[in-house]
This record gives C-alpha cells, structure tokens and sequence, in this order.
C-alpha cells in the first residue's frame, strides 16, 4: 500500500488547470520519485470526484468509480499518489467520510492552492459565463460583494463563495485530516517563473525535487472582456440548451474562435467597492497563513493591499461594443462555415442571430 495520498483541492482558478497538466504528462519522472497520478488523466479523477459528489443519490454505484481509482495505491511501484481536482473543494461532511472510506491505513495530506482575489474575481466571472452566466461584469460584481445584490441570494454569488470562502473550506477539511497535515499555497503572479507553482506544490506535499518537461503543459485558456460578454449576452438564448451538450460545443468554439481574441480586447476591471472587498478579504487570507494553525508555502505579497492597484474608479467601463462585435462576427464564422456573418444588424440582433446559427449547427432543439 502507498505510503501517502496527496489531495490537491483547488480552490478554483487557483492554477489548478496548470498542475493538473504538468502531473499528466510527466508521469516517467513522476513514477521515478514513486509517485503516481492517479488514473493518469484529469477526466478520470473529474469522474470519480462528481460520483463522490452526488451522494446520496445511487450510494453503490456512486462509490465504485472513487474505490477503483484509490485501488491504485496498493500497486508495489506506487510509494505517493496524487489527486488535483478542484472540485474536493464542494464536498460536505457526507461527501468527506465517502472519499475517506476506501483509504484506511492511508495518510491523507491535503494541499489547498490560494490566489489573489484581484485576479480570482474576473476568473470567476469568466468561468460563470462560459456557464450560462448572463450577468454583466458591473453586475456580477454587484452579486458576489457581500450585502449587495446576494443577499437575494442567485447563481453567482453562489458558485463565487461555494469555490472561494476559503475559511469554509478549511473548516470542513479539518474534520477528518489535522491541522498539521493541511498544506496552503500562494499561487505567484504572472511575473513570476513559470515552474514557481510547481515547486511550491511539491514542497507542501513533501514531495521531492522533481524535474519536469513544461513544454506540452498547459495553462486553462481564458478569453478577453469582450468575449466574455459576448458570451453572457448569447446565453440568454441558450438557457434551455442540455449542460452537458453547451459544454461540450462551447469549448471548442470558446477555445477556436474567441481565445485567439483576447490580445487585442480589453480586460475587466474591478470597481471601487469590488476592489476594496478583494483587498480585505487578501487581507483575512494573509492573516490565515501568517496566523493560523496550518503550513504553508509562498509569500504574502502574492496577496496584496488596495495600494497595489492604485487609482480605482466608482465603476467598471463596459468592453468596447466594436470588440463585443467581433467576436460575435467570430462564433458566427466558426457555427456556419462559409456562410457570410449577416450585415446592417445591430449588436442585439446579431448576437440573437449567432445564437439561432448556433442553434442549428449544434442540434439544440
């Protein structure tokens, strides 16, 4: 049996797209060090993770793929085995003893990746679009500030706080592992090496040196402001389209059509009293890891003050409407081929008609 399991909770849009990469195409140098990925692929462990996740719905079924997958750790060669998938982060206490049912006689560490919440909030807000989000980026923010809009509750503010209260996190982890054996890590700035993450995380695993081809890694693929609010505007036509089939259209066409996008679009900006709400709760992380009772790896300053960001205005300026177009002229392109985008539309109206194209290119009924 293995020695150790590591897991790697998320937070989420806390690098754990880039980890993820790195741990499945370096599984030679992993196996040399003796440790394993375990299941070898991200949608393996996504897999067994959401099965975990929909208890107590189908409570045999749901376990078999997380057991098949921790069996893993009994093989001779594997001394350390690790899981990365952001979604532990969900689990409540039924989730929790089901994940630890199978992993007796296992030490279980947990490695939980924090990120500065200047750069978390817009991450988020993408990820609520590319998600049937339909929220403006004013809005959005307007939704996830405490004492604003949520207090009516409503899917953003719920997915924002589900993937970011950190304390809450922490707090249902430390049920079933000690404090001592929970592991935080500050994701570093875009400035900094691109390896630095790694090594972090290797050191609060207690894991070795380990050297690893970056070349085929890869980061989570984001767009620019207009994009996304491309993207929140065409949702409105497609709230009744299958999860899973808007998934797995959108991805291509968000990656294809709308990423190669982003350098020439603007990026949003948080207002004022977004700002200041990041900046205290930087502030109540940096207390967390300078204070509290579990290790941790990085630098503070990866979770800086208001004084980082300078002058804030009142509030966020909307994309540029000629960049919204273009890349609603790009999803056009990329759903009909060959078939002209339409001319002499208002912005409205070719964004509704991109949505009907879409629509017939996809099969949604």
């Amino acid at each position: 049996m293995a020695e150790r399991l590591v897991l790697h909770i998320g937070a989420m849009k806390t690098g754990t797209t880039f980890l993820q990469s790195v741990l499945m195409t370096n599984p030679e140098p992993l196996a040399q060090a003796g440790v394993r990925f375990l299941g070898g692929r991200f949608g393996t462990q996504s897999l067994a993770v959401r099965d975990i996740l929909n208890l107590p719905k189908a409570p045999k079924a749901n376990r078999k793929r997380w057991q098949k997958l921790v069996a893993e750790l009994a093989e001779p060669e594997v001394q350390v085995g690790v899981v990365s998938m952001e979604f532990l982060s969900f689990a409540r206490p039924r989730h929790l003893a089901a994940f630890f049912e199978p992993l007796a006689g296992v030490d279980v560490e947990v490695v939980l990746t924090v990120r500065d919440m200047f750069r978390v909030v817009p991450a988020q807000w993408q990820t609520f679009t590319r998600n049937f989000g339909t929220d403006s980026w004013s809005k959005y923010q307007q939704r996830i500030v405490p004492g604003l809009l949520n207090r009516r509750g409503g899917q953003a503010a719920h997915t924002f706080h589900r993937a970011q209260d950190i304390e809450t996190i922490l707090d249902r982890w430390r049920t079933v592992v000690p404090d001592d054996r929970i592991h935080l890590v500050t994701v570093p700035g875009p400035e900094a090496p691109r390896d630095l993450l790694w090594r972090r995380f290797l050191e609060a695993a207690n894991l070795p040196p380990i050297e690893v081809d970056l070349s085929q890694t890869k980061d989570n693929s984001s767009v620019g402001y207009a994009s996304c609010d491309f993207l929140r505007r065409v949702n409105q036509d497609l709230g009744d389209v299958r999860p899973a089939s808007y998934r797995n259209e959108m991805r291509p066409l968000i990656n294809t059509a709308l990423a190669p996008l982003r350098g020439s679009e603007g990026k949003p900006v948080l207002d004022r009293r977004t700002a200041r709400y990041a900046a205290r709760r930087n502030d109540e992380l940096r207390h967390l890891l300078s204070d509290g009772p579990h290790p941790w790896v990085g630098e503070l300053t990866d979770l800086p003050g208001l004084d980082a960001l300078g002058d804030v205005a009142r509030h966020s300026a909307p994309p540029e409407l000629d960049e919204v177009r273009r890349s609603a002229e790009a999803a056009w392109t990329y759903a009909s081929g060959s078939e002209p985008v339409p001319s002499g539309l208002s912005l409205d109206d070719l964004v509704h008609a991109t949505a009907r194209r879409m629509r017939q290119a996809y099969n949604w009924t």
